[in-house]
């Protein structure tokens, strides 16, 4: 990881989608809505053709790795892993079971547990370090056009003294979401 990414020190992230189809990259923008990183979709055509976008890479803006948000194939539960550029573990996150929510459990390497809490026809989320808050994530409108596309836009507000381990996997935990409510749209 990098010490000095442009994600350290940003309190606000505005997560705008910019393609669709066959990909769900993202312009990563600060608080001024000036573009931070990006995060781009991986894997084979014909793999996300059948199973979905399954791998993210999010990269600073001179194209540096930073981390990835992995979908594996599952049975039961969604579960997503967040890694390093070389595939060094940063985050395992899980959708819990809830009734009228969305649920989501995350494990930092670091030691640090967070819950994610929300609902999902809303989008609008809390992350909690036990008691304590750290993050919330709330859709935001981006405009009629880009509605009709199905492309979002995520509002994330992230406490200011949060290590980078765990500011990376609350960033993934924002893409996963992602990827649960296009699964939950693509199923009814």
């Amino acid at each position: 990881m990098s010490p000095t990414s442009s994600l350290s020190g940003q309190d606000l992230l505005v997560m705008q989608q910019v393609t669709g189809f066959m990909s769900n990259d993202f312009a990563i923008e600060n608080g001024e809505g000036h573009v931070v990183a990006h995060g781009h979709t991986r894997g084979s055509a014909a793999s996300r053709m059948f199973r979905g976008n399954r791998q993210f890479e999010i990269e600073d803006l001179d194209g540096t790795p930073l981390f990835r948000v992995e979908d594996p194939m599952t049975l039961g539960r969604d579960r997503y892993r967040v890694t390093g550029p070389q595939g060094e573990p940063i985050a395992e996150i899980v959708q819990r079971i809830s009734f009228f929510r969305t649920s989501v459990a995350i494990s930092v390497v670091d030691g640090t547990d967070l819950q994610l809490d929300g609902s999902l026809s809303g989008f609008s989320f809390r992350l909690m370090a036990g008691q304590v808050p750290v993050a919330s994530v709330d859709r935001k409108w981006a405009g009629f056009g880009r509605a009709m596309l199905g492309r979002s836009r995520y509002a994330v507000e992230l406490d200011p003294g949060m290590p980078e381990v765990v500011r990376y996997a609350v960033i993934g935990s924002v893409i996963a979401l992602d990827l649960i409510r296009d699964k939950a749209s693509n199923n009814n």
